[in-house]
């Protein structure tokens, strides 16, 4: 059996867990192949499970010591998807700074520590001062404790927010592309050569083009979610970002989302112009309904890596 792992505070606000459950017991011979669960439900035996699948634990960013705690644990007794190592990398964005060291574009990012000065107004890919910044979180998700800041002052003001907090501060400009194309996010799962297969993209919609963004619940912002085929130049980067020394020297990917955008006028097709903003290799949304059968196809790739030989596929689709 499978466990796909969410938490008591998504309950309702993932709109991927049922289509994937549902999806892979249409593929597996007992009907509770998959089944849905809170990462910090106390009478669960985490040992009975054949694999742990991390979906929708979105409140983890407000107890990281607490959920890091239970990654190991689950690591000790059962195969948790993403790996430990992996998934303790991307609990942090400064993980930004790794994937620029090794050669990967992505936004420009200064990194605030409680103690830090705030800095100034951050400056974009060619140098230039820009206008409007966005603060945030290191340790963040959906969004959450993000702000768009237009002048020094209210940037100063969420840095030293954060930082009452305990939270460390990333800084980054807004990007100039966001607005008219808002971001590629390019999703991945278990190929059949052991590495990673590209599934579908969407495009999400610009979340900070005001100071006033729509929550859901308290853990995310509301995302405008749309179809979207990724251009060469945009599959290309994210190819890239998955290959890179810093994910190579991860214990393992089984699932991964790439977001992309534009920092100028050059566009979606212009390698120059693209930046990876997010690598996601946590609890990434895949916004299955963005593409037909792309939960099938997901439950397909997980039952083919991750179901013991002795209980097989049933095949079919969804």
């Amino acid at each position: 059996m499978f466990a796909l792992v969410t938490a008591d505070a998504a309950a309702g606000l993932d709109p991927d867990l049922e289509p994937l459950a549902a999806a892979m017991a249409a593929r597996c011979q007992s009907g509770d192949a998959a089944r849905i669960v809170s990462w910090d439900d106390p009478s669960l035996d985490w040992s009975t499970f054949s694999a742990v699948i991390i979906r929708s634990t979105w409140d983890y960013t407000d107890r990281l010591t607490e959920f890091l705690d239970w990654v190991d644990h689950v690591s000790a007794v059962s195969r948790l998807v993403n790996p430990a190592d992996t998934v303790r990398w991307s609990t942090d964005k400064r993980y930004l700074a790794d994937l620029a060291a090794a050669g990967i574009p992505v936004v420009p990012t200064v990194f605030v520590a409680p103690g830090d000065e705030s800095p100034a107004m951050p400056r974009g890919t060619d140098g230039a001062p820009v206008g409007v910044a966005v603060a945030k979180p290191t340790v963040g998700a959906g969004s959450s404790g993000a702000q768009r800041c237009t002048t020094p002052e209210d940037l100063a003001a969420h840095v030293v927010a954060l930082h009452a907090d305990g939270r460390t501060a990333m800084v980054q400009p807004y990007l100039g592309g966001l607005d008219e194309h808002g971001e590629t996010a390019l999703c991945f799962g278990p190929g059949p050569d052991g590495g990673l297969a590209f599934s579908h993209a969407f495009v999400k919609g610009p979340i900070l083009r005001s100071v006033e963004v729509e929550q859901v619940g308290d853990l995310f912002a509301k995302e405008d979610i749309g179809p979207r085929t990724p251009t060469a130049a945009e599959f290309e980067l994210a190819t890239r970002a998955l290959t890179s020394a810093p994910v190579a020297a991860l214990s393992g990917v089984e699932f991964a989302r790439v977001d992309i955008a534009p920092h100028g006028a050059g566009g979606r097709d212009d390698a120059d112009s693209l930046v990876v903003v997010e690598l996601e290799l946590i609890e990434p949304s895949f916004y299955f309904e963005s593409s037909r059968g792309s939960a099938g196809w997901l439950a397909e790739a997980f039952v083919s890596r991750l179901l013991p030989s002795s209980i097989p596929s049933t095949g079919g689709s969804s």
